[in-house]
C-alpha cells in the first residue's frame, strides 16, 4: 500500500515540475505576410475586360487589400502585346472596353509596379457550351420541400477535359417587361456530376460547389443533368405577369474551375475546429490571384400569369 502511494506522489511531483518548467517565456515569430502583388481578371466572352491589381495584406490587417499607386497592366492577345496602361489607383478594377474578348482567344495579363514588382497569369477563353434544351419532368417532394424535377441537356466535346457551372435564376416581369422579383435559385444537386472529386472537401459532407462540375464521368456526346428546383421559386405569377426560370450553363477554364472550388472548400472550413490549411488555387506567377475565362449559354422555362399578352 505504501509503495502505491509513493508512486502516486512521485507522479504528482513530476507533473508539477513539468508544469513549472513550462512557465518560461517563449517568443513566437509569426510572419506578418502581405506585400505580394495580386492580379485578378475573370474574362467572359463578349464582355468588357476588367483587371484588378493590388498588394496582399497581413493576416492581422482589417483591410481587404492594399492599393497600388504606381501600377501598370499589360495585356497580350494570342502572344502579341495588345495594350499597356497605368492602373487607376483610386479604383478597384481597370476596365478595358476596347479589348474584345472572344471564344478561343488566349490572354496573358501582366501587372507590375514601377518599384519592381511583377506578376502575370494567362488563360484561354473556352468555347460556349452547347445547351440543347430544358425539360420539366415531374413534381416531387425533396427533403420535405415541394419541388419540380428538370433535366438540362447539353453536348460535351470529347476531345478535351471540360469544366462547367450550372446557375439557375427565377424572375417575375410585368406587362412592361420590368423585373418585379429576382432570385438566384438554390437548387438540389443530386446528379452524380456534382459529387466531390479527388478528395476535395472530404471532411465536409454535403458541400455545395455552387453548381460547378467537370465532365469526369461523361462518356457520351450528350448528357442530361438532373436537378430539382424548390417550388417556392416557381410560384404562379400574378395578373399580367410572367415568371422566367433561366438555366445558365457556363463553360469555365480549368484554372477558374479550380479556383472556384478551392474558395468554396476554404469558406466551408472556416467554422471547423480542426482542418488542414486550405490553399486557394492561383495561376499567377510572381504573386497571387487568378486569370480565368468563361462563356455561357442559356435556356428558359416561362410561366404565364392570367391576362398576360
Amino acid at each position: 500500500m505504501c509503495r502505491y502511494y509513493s508512486g502516486v506522489v512521485s507522479m504528482f511531483i513530476l507533473t508539477m515540475l513539468s508544469l513549472a518548467s513550462c512557465e518560461s517565456d517563449v517568443k513566437l515569430e509569426i510572419p506578418s505576410g502581405g506585400g505580394q502583388l495580386v492580379v485578378f481578371s475573370f474574362l467572359c466572352a463578349d464582355s468588357t475586360m476588367k483587371v484588378h491589381l493590388s498588394k496582399s495584406v497581413s493576416h492581422s490587417s482589417v483591410d481587404d487589400f492594399e492599393r497600388v499607386y504606381d501600377g501598370y497592366v499589360i495585356v497580350k492577345l494570342n502572344g502579341m502585346e495588345l495594350d499597356s496602361v497605368a492602373f487607376p489607383f483610386d479604383k478597384t478594377y481597370l476596365e478595358l472596353p476596347s479589348v474584345a474578348v472572344r471564344q478561343g482567344d488566349r490572354f496573358e495579363i501582366e501587372g507590375g509596379t514601377l518599384s519592381g514588382l511583377r506578376a502575370e497569369g494567362h488563360t484561354r477563353i473556352p468555347y460556349a457550351p452547347q445547351l440543347i434544351g430544358v425539360d420539366s419532368i415531374t413534381e416531387t417532394i425533396t427533403d420535405n420541400i415541394p419541388s419540380v424535377n428538370y433535366e438540362v441537356e447539353f453536348a460535351d466535346p470529347r476531345d478535351e477535359a471540360n469544366y462547367y457551372q450550372l446557375v439557375i435564376t427565377s424572375e417575375v416581369r410585368d406587362a412592361d417587361n420590368k423585373i418585379k422579383e429576382f432570385y438566384n435559385v438554390n437548387f438540389f444537386k443530386d446528379d452524380e456530376l456534382f459529387y466531390i472529386r479527388d478528395q476535395e472537401g472530404s471532411l465536409l459532407g454535403g458541400i455545395d460547389f455552387l453548381g460547378s462540375f467537370s465532365d469526369y464521368i461523361i462518356t457520351e456526346e450528350r448528357y442530361r443533368i438532373k436537378v430539382c428546383v424548390p417550388s417556392f421559386y416557381l410560384a404562379t405569377p400574378g395578373e399580367n405577369e410572367r415568371r422566367i426560370v433561366r438555366f445558365h450553363l457556363l463553360s469555365l477554364s480549368e484554372d477558374y474551375y479550380k479556383y472556384l472550388r478551392s474558395r468554396v472548400v476554404a469558406e466551408y472550413s472556416y467554422d471547423l475546429p480542426i482542418v488542414d490549411p486550405i490553399k486557394i488555387h492561383s495561376n499567377v506567377t510572381g504573386g497571387l490571384g487568378l486569370v480565368g475565362g468563361m462563356t455561357f449559354a442559356s435556356d428558359s422555362v416561362v410561366y404565364i400569369g392570367n391576362g398576360y399578352n
